[in-house]
């Protein structure tokens, strides 16, 4: 039965629809905070080095973890990572029968061979030296079982911070970076990020959206911004409930917040130079305006400060989300020791593309 099961889990290196199908389908969040992806169709095929693993019944997908090969940063050397990018399942494959049992043991089995030894292929046999890394709503407790059952280890946490405008305003000393500055930007943002683990650069400059502040014709601030999109299905308390119905009939709150539709920019590589700090609001406001949008979202790891402490008047967005801290766990694989420990006490780079 085992074996005949084990048969059932398939690999692909391109997005199969029915795992695409089963993402769309997919409530993030917790039981007070549901809400579901509306662009998982156009940016699951740019996923970088991906992975699928997956459970198909009638061509239809009943469970998948979703990994992308990734170089990252580790201290001052790079190192061939997991991301964890998507961890979903149907409620076929979640149920109390016998058959849903099997299918979960099976499962499991696969992944805890996957996870001890770093090896995506079956006919990979060496332990590799890497870890896994995932993001993790504490109060999601299912996707927190997982955590503990494969034996991943909470290193860290961060938090989500909006910038919001009603009216955003141009500015004339922000621009789309040209090809010929990318090399620029590049060392800029490294040099900024130099004491960070996770930092990589394959979705910074991705369709021609980073964007920089200039000075006297020099790069003082930039920022990747990727549009991104999703329905808000539930929020917590009466008022949450009431906001979902109301919202959307708001002409002015629907800017910054439409349950409907929310559209935002999911950013990353946030930058500026010392002592252009106060700068950084121009940079935001002015993306805003070209970008034809209302509000984004920049990510920080908890222990940082950088962008909190920047002298910005965040917006009504920042003071009507939940201020909630979300997990970062590993699951390390033949590290050394030394690995080890600067993995858990650097500060981590978060990509705004993996969180939308």
């Amino acid at each position: 039965m085992e074996n005949r099961l084990a048969n059932l889990i398939q690999h692909a290196t391109v997005a199969p629809q029915s795992v695409v199908d089963l993402l769309k389908n997919t409530l993030i969040g917790t039981e007070g905070s549901l809400y579901r992806l509306l662009d998982t169709e156009e940016k699951i095929h740019r996923l970088d080095h991906p992975h699928f693993f997956y459970i198909e019944r009638n061509q239809k997908a009943l469970g998948t973890i979703t990994i992308c090969e990734r170089n990252v940063s580790l201290g001052d050397n790079q190192k061939q990572a997991l991301y964890i990018r998507y961890f979903a399942f149907d409620e076929a494959f979640q149920g109390s029968s016998n058959k849903a049992r099997d299918r979960n043991s099976v499962f499991d089995s696969h992944w805890k061979k996957i996870f001890e030894s770093g090896n995506l292929y079956e006919s990979e046999h060496d332990t590799k030296s890497t870890f896994f890394w995932a993001y993790i709503d504490p109060q999601n407790l299912r996707s927190f079982r997982m955590n503990e059952r494969f034996g991943f280890e909470s290193i860290g946490s961060f938090q989500t911070i909006a910038y919001s405008r009603f009216f955003p305003k141009k500015s004339s000393n922000v621009f789309r970076l040209q090809p010929e500055e990318k090399s620029e930007a590049l060392k800029r943002v490294t040099d900024f990020y130099k004491d960070y683990s996770f930092f990589g650069d394959v979705h910074l400059f991705e369709q021609n959206q980073f964007f920089v502040l200039k000075q006297d014709g020099k790069i003082v601030a930039g920022i990747q911004v990727n549009p991104a999109r999703f329905r808000i299905v539930s929020l917590p308390g009466l008022i949450g409930k009431i906001s979902v119905k109301v919202l959307p009939y708001m002409p002015l709150m629907k800017r910054i917040i439409n349950p409907k539709e929310h559209k935002f920019l999911a950013t990353e590589g946030i930058l500026w130079l010392p002592g252009f700090e106060n700068r950084v609001d121009e940079l935001l406001n002015g993306v805003l305006a070209e970008m034809n949008h209302h509000s984004l979202l920049i990510w920080e790891d908890t222990n940082a400060a950088r962008v909190k402490n920047l002298p910005i008047k965040w917006g009504a967005l920042q003071k009507l989300k939940k201020n909630n801290e979300i997990n970062i766990v590993v699951k390390t694989v033949n590290l050394p020791p030394h690995e080890e420990k600067m993995l858990k006490a650097s500060l981590k780079y978060l990509s705004g593309f993996d969180m939308s």
